[in-house]
């Protein structure tokens, strides 16, 4: 801090504190124009990430559906493979599979469980975040992308 001599009326030391003040209301302005710079970055990497995530998130959904679909098939294919074991191995083992119920042939039960689809207010979000990238960029000189 600078030591400012106080002045009488008109003195040149008035001047100079007001070039002082002026100058710190400046470095001030600066700093905050920075630090909000700074944290405008930071929220569009964190919604860019966010949205990356939910785009991983969605497509892990599918894949684990796909697993159980595949799962329930070769439990399907096991009984059947079973029947066909026992109905070869005895005599017996093929009239027991002759009385016992056949399994249906169709798709596999699902366990009750529904048809997997993200969630929609999910992919309405991820949309709208991607259809938004272009006009933060656009519109804040500090998140324009540099080639």
């Amino acid at each position: 801090e600078e030591d400012v001599a106080p002045a009488g009326p008109g003195g040149a030391g008035g001047a100079e504190r007001q070039r002082y003040l002026q100058q710190e209301v400046l470095r001030r302005t600066a700093a905050t124009a920075d630090s909000t710079t700074r944290s405008l970055s930071l929220l569009y990497e964190s919604e860019r990430i966010g949205v990356a995530a939910s785009e991983e998130l969605v497509r892990q959904g599918e894949a684990l559906k796909r697993t159980e679909q595949m799962v329930d098939k070769m439990d399907q294919d096991l009984k059947t493979s079973q029947r066909h074991i026992n109905s070869i191995k005895s005599v017996w083992g093929g009239l027991v599979n002759y009385f016992k119920a056949k399994p249906p042939e169709s798709k596999p039960e699902q366990n009750g469980a529904p048809e997997y689809y993200a969630n929609s207010r999910l992919k309405e979000a991820m949309m709208s975040s991607k259809e938004q990238e272009s006009k933060y960029q656009e519109s804040h000189p500090n998140l324009r992308k540099l080639d």
